[in-house]
This record gives structure tokens, sequence and C-alpha cells, in this order.
């Protein structure tokens, strides 16, 4: 019942001002509001040598005294306006605590967050990024912002799957939630294969890893992209180690697309009831 009081909700949510509003008149005597949905800043990165965009959404009532769990989100360029309104709308109906959603734009750079791949020569930028993560965006965003030590990330579809699975089988450890939605992980062999992948996941702390894919995804992604997908998840139910949380969901008539929203929907929920209890900020 949960699910069909959020949704039509957010299709309210997302039609009314989120941040800020100010008001003005047309022609006709109607009232027009402008609105805000989150900041915007650069960074001037040292590490990847150029200037990256970051959008920020804060929580209702956002003040400096209490801190907030983080929730990074890829492809803000094109899913920020959507994601901001809906994370800030869970809170309010009490489905997740309070958080601040961070976003950061591919725009036309997806290589920036692939490991090194056999064969893909453009490849091998994902650890420059993760450091920029935590040498530069981290603390950027605890200076501007009260922030917990909780990150959760969510990525869509093939590089973004890339990245996420990195994440959870590479060497970096700044996440504590991962969310992917219909990965590919069709580049990522070399690691879902590997032999040691798993144990070097068990030397890092608790993570939880959500990963989905939609039964009406097109022909392309139902090919190589989920036979790759539920390799790995019968993987996940032979060695996980006891660090790892997760869940895979296959979602009923969910294409591409919607499969994206309700995974993040869906894995925002499900990491706040499984993981360690988090109070509410507010």
């Amino acid at each position: 019942m949960k699910r069909i009081l959020l949704l039509p909700a957010l299709f309210m949510a997302l039609s009314r001002p989120c941040l800020t509003q100010s008001a003005d008149h047309d022609r006709t005597g109607t009232e027009k509001y402008l609105s805000e949905i989150g900041e915007r800043f650069n960074i001037e990165s040292g590490i990847l040598r150029e200037t990256k965009e970051i959008y920020v959404g804060l929580p209702a009532g956002y003040n400096d005294s209490t801190e907030y769990p983080l929730v990074i989100i890829l492809e803000a360029e094109i899913l920020f306006e959507t994601l901001a309104p809906l994370t800030r709308l869970m809170a309010e109906v009490n489905e997740i605590p309070h958080c601040i959603l961070v976003g950061i734009p591919f725009y036309n750079k997806h290589l920036d967050y692939a490991p090194k791949i056999t064969g893909v020569p453009e490849s091998g930028n994902a650890d420059k990024m993760l450091d920029f993560y935590r040498e530069e965006l981290f603390p950027c965003l605890e200076a501007r912002y009260h922030c917990t030590e909780q990150r959760i990330i969510w990525a869509h579809s093939g590089l973004g799957g890339i990245f996420c699975t990195y994440l959870l089988l590479g060497p970096d450890d700044q996440f504590s939630g991962i969310l992917s939605s219909s990965p590919n992980l069709r580049w990522m062999q070399e690691y879902v294969k590997d032999d040691t992948a798993f144990v070097k996941l068990a030397r890092k702390g608790r993570i939880f890893y959500y990963l989905t894919f939609g039964s009406a995804e097109e022909e392309a992604y139902m090919g190589s992209m989920y036979k790759g997908v539920e390799e790995f998840r019968e993987r996940l139910e032979k060695e996980a180690p006891g660090n790892l949380v997760w869940k895979f969901q296959l979602y009923e008539n969910n294409n591409h697309f919607t499969n994206a929203l309700e995974t993040f929907i869906d894995g925002l929920r499900l990491y706040f009831k499984l993981m360690e209890p988090v109070k509410d900020p507010k």
C-alpha cells in the first residue's frame, strides 16, 4: 500500500516548488511560480584537471545543527530535477531519513568512470575519479554542509553499472550503499569472475548492494546484459561475504527507464531498513 500512496504524491511534488519560490503574474492575472530545486557550484579539480559541476538538493528544514546522509547520483544533468524532489518527498512521508542529494553530471565523459578494462584503451580513469571524490568532492561537501559518514550512490545502465561494480569489487570503500539499476556487466567480466574478488570485498566494512533489472527491458538489454546480471547474482548467492548486505530484484513490467526510478526508490528504502538504524535528523 505504501507504493500506491507514494507515487501519486510524487507527481504532486514534481509539479510544485521544492526549495524556494517566487510569485509573478502573467498577462492573464494567473500567478506564476519560479522555483529552484537545489544549489549548484563548481569545483576546480586539480586531480581531474577540469572544472566539475556539482548539484545539491537539500532536505526540507535543513539546518546546520544536524547531520545528513549523502546520496550521490550520476547523470545529474538528466535526472537531478526528478530525483531531488523525490528524495525530499520520501523523507517527508517517512520512507527514508532526510538526506542531502548530490548530483554529478556525466555529459559525454562516461569513460571517466571505467576502471582498467582489457581491450579498452580509453578505460582506466575510475581510480582518478575516486581520488577526486575522496580528496576534493567529499571534503568540499563536508565543509559546506553537515554530513554523516553514510554515503549511498545510485547509477544506471552501461557505464554507471560498470562504476557501481568496480565500487563493490575494487579497492575503494568510500560508499556504504551501492544501487545499480540495469547494469551492463559485459565489460566487467575480469572483475566479476575474479577468484579473489569476494576476498577483497570481505576486507571492507559493511556494504549494502542493490542489483536490479526490468522484465520489460528492450531486447538489446534482455540478451547478454541480463545474462551477465543473472550470472553475477548466482555468484553472489554462493559466495557473498558476510559483510555484504545485498538484494537482487527483477521488476515485473519495468522497462529500461522505469527501472531506474523504481530502483532509486526501493534501493534507498531498503538501505535504511537493512543497514544500521539511522536517526532522522528532523
